[in-house]
């Protein structure tokens, strides 16, 4: 067998562990919890082939989160478009945290469980997109003159805060029932 040249090698890496990170996904989504040698069986290679790419199960999930969480603001900044409303704006981020929550539910339990206490490397981008929104419907009107930061954290905070309370009851979110229960909440504080 020849040998990869530096950036064939890169390349092969790069998509092995994108490769591991989907199939591991769409395992955890359908069963809830995954073993590395089931993992392994799925993906037809040996358990040590996940190892070098990948330094153990933790290593592994915070990677799944990584992607998850630059999926979602991918899809934000695709449907979150300037020019709807102040509230269409806002119902779109929480309906896309609402989701998201629901579909990786299991796999942020298990993220929790090997990073209780996991550092954040930088602000969350949702919060960034969610602080823009605000300063936009300042700017146009249609929510209350406040501090941006401060009101976008508290909208962050309090979909984070919910969807923590979830996931220790082991609940899934109803979606329709959080999605109003979270505007009903969140308009008349932002609105003028």
């Amino acid at each position: 067998m020849s040998r990869l040249s530096p950036e064939n090698r890169e390349q092969h890496t790069a998509m092995m562990r994108e490769r591991i990170c989907n199939t591991f996904t769409e395992m955890f989504a359908a069963d809830g919890d995954v073993s590395m040698e089931h993992l392994a069986e799925k993906l037809g290679v040996a358990k040590g082939t996940i190892y070098n790419y990948f330094q153990d199960k933790a290593e592994l999930i915070a990677a799944v989160m990584e992607t998850r969480r630059k999926n979602m603001v991918e899809l934000m900044e695709r449907t979150i478009l300037p020019e709807l409303s102040a509230e269409k704006q806002l119902g779109i981020f929480v309906r896309i945290m609402i989701d998201d929550f629901n579909y990786y539910r299991y796999l942020r339990m298990e993220y929790l469980r090997y990073n209780p206490l996991a550092p954040i490397s930088s602000r969350p981008r949702p919060l960034d997109i969610l602080e823009k929104i605000i300063k936009r419907s300042i700017v146009s009107g249609e929510f209350r003159d406040n501090d941006a930061g401060e009101a976008a954290l508290f909208v962050f905070c309090s979909l984070i805060g919910k969807f923590r309370h979830l996931l220790r009851n082991n609940q899934a979110a109803d979606p329709e029932k959080e999605f109003r229960t979270a505007m009903n909440f969140l308009l008349p504080a932002l609105r003028k």
